[in-house]
């Protein structure tokens, strides 16, 4: 390992201006781990390093400032807690196939989100969910 040095200045421009089209909380937290991958390189390295973090800066700021797409945002919300008659007191579910990320299928409500629950014919439950 080599000793670390100061970063050459012009690879300290370099870093700057790679993080400068960031948001300011961004911007500081990478020049930061820029400028510390810094210390520990040679020169030439240094420069290379440089020369890498400039050519992927809109890439960051891309990945970065990215909203994630309806079928993420689908993936993360909760099933609502509103009171439904037909599911609650009279127990008419409207049944729909669902899978789990591992490509396993259930049933689940589409109003209120309950699983589907088979009995056997002694009246022990099985399946993946709280009661039909």
């Amino acid at each position: 390992m080599t000793a670390p040095r100061a970063p050459l200045p012009v690879a300290r421009a370099g870093v700057a201006l790679a993080t400068r089209p960031l948001q300011s909380a961004d911007r500081a937290r990478y020049r930061a781990e820029f400028l510390a991958e810094l210390h520990e390189l040679s020169p030439a390295g240094q420069l290379r390093f440089t020369a890498g973090v400039l050519s992927q800066t809109f890439a960051l700021r891309a990945a970065l400032g990215s909203q994630p797409n309806r079928a993420e945002e689908a993936a993360m919300t909760l099933t609502t807690t509103r009171f439904h008659w037909r599911c609650r007191v009279l127990h008419w579910h409207d049944w729909i196939q669902r899978s789990t990320e591992d490509g396993g299928r259930y049933d689940a409500c589409a109003r209120c989100g309950r699983d589907r629950v088979e009995y056997l014919g002694n009246g022990t439950r099985f399946g993946n969910g709280i009661g039909a």
